[in-house]
């Protein structure tokens, strides 16, 4: 499974594995199911949420990445992520436009040029194209392709929480995903180990997100990918 969006994207980082809690009781039953029913199961309440909280640490090639990230149905979100070689780089999807500030070597990356990057230090960026629009949306980030050909291991729990597991190959790392058997069938943890090492949390479930454009005496526009 993989969370796309374009602040992740800008910097190298598309593939982030997932790991969260849930809200909610009662018991959901996973007897006898297949890891296919699971898997769509799961799918379809996450994608029913209306909002969450993300927050991630994973470590690919001996680089540390954290993203903290507050998504709500709507398409809006906030984000903030400790990126290697940026920086700690902070954005906001409202709108339709995404905005993003951080130090100094994102900046440059932002605005093409040290001079309007110092320029503009302490501003956001607006993003010039439409590739945020689904960046922030929760039916964009879960998708059926995403547990496609895993099997079913043994059940787990996660933080007390009685889970039905999946696991899969990909790309060299192994995959396990909990899926929550107490109240909706939301998705617990992802857990990758391998080349890739990724943990996340989910939490806060169907509360409100409220996300602000910043003052436009605060912003600049950012140069489009690959122009120069």
């Amino acid at each position: 499974m993989r969370l796309y969006g374009k602040s992740l994207a800008a910097v190298g980082i598309v593939g982030l594995a997932l790991t969260g809690c849930s809200s909610g009781g009662g018991e959901q039953s996973f007897d006898g199911k297949s890891a296919g029913t699971i898997a769509d199961e799961a799918t379809a309440a996450m994608k029913s949420a209306k909002s969450f909280r993300l927050v991630t640490d994973g470590e690919q090639r001996g680089q540390r990445t954290k993203v903290e990230m507050d998504v709500a149905a709507s398409g809006t979100c906030r984000t903030k992520m400790d990126l290697p070689m940026v920086g700690v780089v902070e954005s906001v999807t409202v709108d339709g436009a995404s905005y993003s500030k951080g130090g100094p070597d994102f900046m440059k990356m932002a605005l093409g040029g040290e001079a309007a990057a110092k320029a503009a230090q302490g501003r956001w960026v607006k993003s010039p194209d439409k590739a945020a629009d689904t960046t922030c949306r929760i039916e964009s980030l879960f998708t059926p392709d995403g547990l496609k050909g895993a099997t079913r291991g043994a059940d787990s729990t996660v933080d007390g929480r009685r889970t039905a597991t999946l696991t899969k190959s990909e790309q060299n790392n192994k995959v396990t995903v909990h899926v929550a058997a107490e109240g909706k069938p939301y998705v617990l943890r992802i857990e990758t180990d391998g080349p890739a090492k990724n943990t996340a949390t989910f939490s806060s479930f169907d509360e409100p997100i409220v996300v602000k454009a910043p003052p436009a005496s605060e912003v600049v526009q950012g140069k489009k990918m690959g122009s120069s």
